[in-house]
């Protein structure tokens, strides 16, 4: 459930999230978009 509503908070942001299964364990790795200029 973790993963599912992090994946949705990441995509709301147009954002992507990757991950790689190891043994033992796992690399989670997302990216987001970042706005240039001024705000609003």
């Amino acid at each position: 459930m973790g993963l599912s509503i992090s994946r949705s908070i990441v995509s709301a942001h147009g954002g992507e999230l990757r991950y790689e299964n190891l043994s033992p364990g796992a690399i989670f790795q997302f990216t987001l978009l970042i706005a240039v200029g001024k705000p609003g």
